[in-house]
């Protein structure tokens, strides 16, 4: 194969609760992660034997060995041997710094398409231990849909999803490193939430109620944000104005969004924050 395209998945966290911290220094986590439809474009064509080149029409992503993409390239050569060479070019559409794992689908990506285009043939459970050892995220890109996730990310129940809502999605303007959101978290000794025991039940069932769903979203990390950040507040309450049925915060951030039962409502919603300056992105499910 002599060129390939892959679309990158953002994905949305439906709540997040960190568990507490682990011996291996990571977090356990409880949360809900769906992709969307917004999506960044991967390019790979064929480079000089053993070269990585990326290529990026975002100025501000890194291209060289700091890069998720990069580092899956290296990955698959050093778990395989081969010593093929790959140019991606990176069409950037997921805003980065904002909790939608846009680095990590990125890698996934990589993972995938170079794994057939260079005929490779790894199993699921190698390929998922590659992207594990990339990020937490990582694993759950290597598919799309929706998915129960524990543990520091890697263990993935993924769930049926028939509800059909609109999200907008709200950058703020400023970015939050993973990092700097954990180690600020007080982390609190959870309570059996509503959205603990939601989750609870979704783990022996296998099903999710999208409309209690909504009604008992948490996200850990939104009261750090609203301490810090003014402008979060306002952000929420305009999408509550809107109508939005629920409204919260993806990953540690830095997007907000809204939920919405109507495309129409959702658009306007996105078209008033996008008077105000706002980088907005008007989405749905991709499962």
């Amino acid at each position: 194969m002599n060129r390939a395209v892959a679309y990158a998945c953002a994905k949305v966290n439906l709540g997040l609760k960190v568990l507490g911290r682990r011996a291996d220094g990571y977090h356990d986590i409880l949360s809900i992660f769906q992709t969307v439809d917004l999506c960044d474009r991967l390019i790979f064509e064929p480079a000089a034997r053993g070269a990585t080149e990326i290529l990026c029409d975002d100025p501000g992503i890194p291209t060289g060995r700091e890069n998720l993409v990069f580092q899956a390239v290296e990955a698959l050569r050093e778990a395989t041997g081969t010593e093929n060479g790959i140019r991606v070019v990176l069409e950037k559409r997921i805003p980065a710094g904002a909790g939608l794992g846009g680095g990590s689908s990125d890698a996934a990506a990589a993972l995938r398409v170079l794994d057939g285009m260079w005929g490779l043939r790894l199993s699921g459970a190698r390929l998922k231990g590659l992207a594990g050892d990339l990020g937490s995220d990582v694993p759950f890109f290597l598919r799309r849909g929706t998915a129960v996730v524990t543990g520091r990310g890697e263990r993935l129940r993924y769930i049926p999803w028939q509800a059909d809502f609109h999200y907008v999605l709200v950058h703020p303007g400023f970015q939050v490193s993973s990092g700097w959101a954990y180690r600020n978290l007080k982390i609190a000794l959870t309570e059996a939430s509503r959205y603990v025991n939601l989750l609870g039940s979704v783990q022996e069932n296998g099903e999710v109620c999208a409309d209690v769903l909504f009604t008992c979203l948490e996200n850990d990390f939104l009261p750090l944000l609203k301490a810090t950040h003014p402008e979060v507040d306002a952000i929420l309450s305009a999408l509550e104005a809107s109508g939005a049925s629920a409204c919260s915060l993806s990953g540690s951030g830095s997007t907000l969004y809204g939920v919405f039962r109507e495309g129409k409502q959702a658009a306007e919603a996105a078209r008033g924050l996008r008077t105000r300056g706002y980088r907005v992105s008007l989405c749905r499910p991709k499962v």
